[in-house]
Order: structure tokens, then sequence, then C-alpha cells
């Protein structure tokens, strides 16, 4: 019979995965800042919106928006998904750890029973 993995340990690794996420998240930012200064500076110029997006580079400001949000929702509902479950674990009540993360007990049974 597999030995249970240690809590602790994979309340880690869901950390890390979270700061991943942020650090994507972070890159994400700084290149959507250069390409939208410059977006700013091509419509101050009087340029088309079309004639700007079709020439732009790929991925467009939207597509690293969108890849980026979805990669920090996911480590985010896996990380609260884990912390849920293991403060239920360590004998938190679902309505406490409901009244922690802003939640209803009931979506917090969900997040325990995942």
């Amino acid at each position: 019979m597999p030995k249970a993995e240690d809590p602790h340990v994979i309340m880690e690794r869901s950390v890390d995965e979270l700061l991943e996420a942020l650090d994507g998240l972070m890159t994400a930012r700084k290149a959507i800042g250069r390409r939208a200064t410059k977006l700013k500076r091509q419509l101050a110029s009087g340029k088309s919106l079309v004639d700007i997006v079709a020439s732009e580079e790929q991925p467009l400001i939207v597509q690293v928006l969108r890849e980026s949000n979805a990669n920090l929702v996911s480590a985010f509902s896996r990380f609260q998904r884990i912390e849920a479950q293991l403060l239920y674990r360590e004998g938190m009540s679902m309505e406490r750890i409901g009244r922690m993360f802003g939640l209803s007990r009931q979506r917090v049974a969900d997040l325990v029973r995942t």
C-alpha cells in the first residue's frame, strides 16, 4: 500500500506553483506595460486601432493577459483547495475556514471534498 504524501510537502508544492504563477504574471505585466505604452503612442499619433493591432507582434496583449490570468486562477484554485483540505484535516471547522477565506460553508465543503 502506497504511503500517503506528507501534507506539508503538498502545501509547499502548492505555494511554489502559486509563486511561479505570480512570477509569470509579473513578467507578463512588464511586457504588457511596454506594449500598452507603445499602443497609446500610436493611438495618439492618429494611427487606427485596426492598423495597430494588425501589425502588432504576437502574442497580442489580450492573449498574454488571458494566458497569465488563466495560470494564476488555476494555481490559486489549487492552493485554496489544498489549504482548505489541510486546515479541515487539522481540525478547523468548515465555518471557520469559510469566515477566514470569505466563503460560504457550502463552498468550503465543496473544496474539502474535491
